[in-house]
């Protein structure tokens, strides 16, 4: 339910905002997901490895420890965003909702983390779905029941009370830790920057996803306009959807590809065997569903100035599916604890991902975007393949008594 919102959000801002207001929104989501990266500088990436392990006790601690250095970066994102505002560079309307929005997203997020890590999954999701999925839905009766709360702010106002809502949720769940003990109790800055060094490597592969995903939109903004930014976020909106559902399968057959590391090369290469074969049919699918249902959809709904550019949104299919099976590739690498190689291949396509859009954004409008994007998406995948490859053989050559690792912790963090 939490991803199909995501469908219906792209189709109600399409229907009720103009294009305009429609790449504003795209902006601020586009902002938003550097800013949460800034706020938690994947800081969980440590914090969980040490939960597991933990005594109720030690979890209340580890769980202060990270409040205070999000409380601190949260600080400085707040005086950042204020400064945007007092260059101009940030719309003040929508400033206060943004910074709400902002620690309710950050807090509920790191919240469902600590749920799932400490083995309360359903807990976890429903977190999700309060916080991701059914203030669109109340959003989308509200706006058709009154036309006057057709507007930016009300879909602000709705994220930001649907965090509300996942935190006091969240809050409940965790009531059961040892929460009293934590009176007078200091934060131990030694471990926190501790967990900042071992994020590090996590931060910058985390920052090289969300640019290729999300640079395409600035430069669409500085060089082709904002109605023009407005079209190409409805389709990205819908396509992000999708990434976020091989994002929630994908994550499904780690285990089995982590154990099969472990285990050795057969059993390895036969997890990511049916790992493939499962993710190309899933993409495959949803692809080719998109691709012809897309027309006739826009063309139901009265979508005319979304569907004169339904170009663009076949130019982005390519990219997306590539997007998609590289998930394959990744968890291999994943598995084998092959960090900077993961951090390579995505610094490295979000170098390419930037240049190409610099290059032909200018000339070809959002038409380049789509291209961009979709030349990036093949870079990242080739090389994830080529170092899964080089990964197989060496594993081949080695004993078949492995040492196990943690599951990654966060498969979707991209924002519509």
């Amino acid at each position: 339910m939490t991803l199909a919102s995501r469908f219906l959000l792209s189709l109600l801002l399409a229907r009720m905002l103009s294009p305009a207001e429609m790449g504003q929104y795209g902006l601020l989501t586009a902002t938003l997901a550097f800013a949460l990266l800034a706020v938690g500088l994947e800081f969980y990436s440590y914090t969980l490895r040490e939960l597991v392990p933990a005594t109720p006790e030690r979890r209340a601690r580890i769980i202060a420890d990270q409040m205070t250095l999000g409380s601190v970066t949260l600080l400085a994102i707040g005086v950042t965003v204020f400064s945007a505002i007092a260059a101009g560079w940030f719309p003040a309307r929508l400033a206060p909702w943004f910074v709400v929005i902002l620690i309710t997203e950050h807090i509920s997020l790191e919240a469902t983390r600590i749920l799932i890590i400490t083995w309360r999954p359903v807990r976890a999701y429903i977190g999700v779905f309060l916080r991701g999925g059914i203030w669109v839905y109340a959003v989308a009766l509200l706006m058709f029941a009154t036309p006057s709360t057709r507007t930016l702010e009300t879909v602000l106002v709705l994220w930001a009370f649907g965090g509300v809502l996942s935190i006091a949720f969240s809050a409940f769940s965790l009531s059961d830790l040892p929460w009293r003990e934590l009176k007078g109790y200091r934060p131990d800055w030694s471990t926190i920057r501790e967990g900042l060094r071992t994020a590090r490597p996590f931060m910058f592969t985390a920052a090289g996803a969300l640019v290729i995903s999300y640079v395409d939109r600035f430069v669409i903004d500085i060089f082709v306009g904002r109605d023009a930014l407005g079209i190409y976020t409805f389709y990205s909106t819908i396509l992000i959807g999708l990434l976020s559902l091989g994002g929630s399968v994908s994550h499904q057959f780690l285990p089995k590809v982590i154990a099969g590391y472990a285990a050795g090369v057969d059993a390895y290469r036969g997890a990511l065997r049916s790992f493939l074969w499962s993710m190309l049919v899933l993409a495959s699918g949803t692809v080719i569903v998109c691709g012809v249902a897309m027309a006739p959809m826009l063309s139901a709904l009265g979508l005319s100035t979304y569907g004169s550019h339904i170009g663009v949104f076949y130019a982005m299919l390519p990219g997306i599916f590539l997007r998609m099976l590289a998930d394959v590739p990744s968890y291999a690498l994943y598995a084998a604890r092959s960090d900077n190689h993961l951090l390579l291949c995505n610094l490295g396509s979000a170098v390419v991902s930037t240049l190409l859009n610099v290059l032909l954004i200018p000339v070809y409008g959002i038409y380049g975007a789509a291209v961009a994007g979709g030349i990036a998406s093949a870079v990242l995948f080739l090389l994830l393949v080529i170092l899964a490859i080089r990964i197989m053989r060496k594993a081949r050559r080695e004993p078949a008594n492995r040492e196990t690792v943690g599951l990654p912790t966060d498969p979707d963090m991209l924002y519509p």
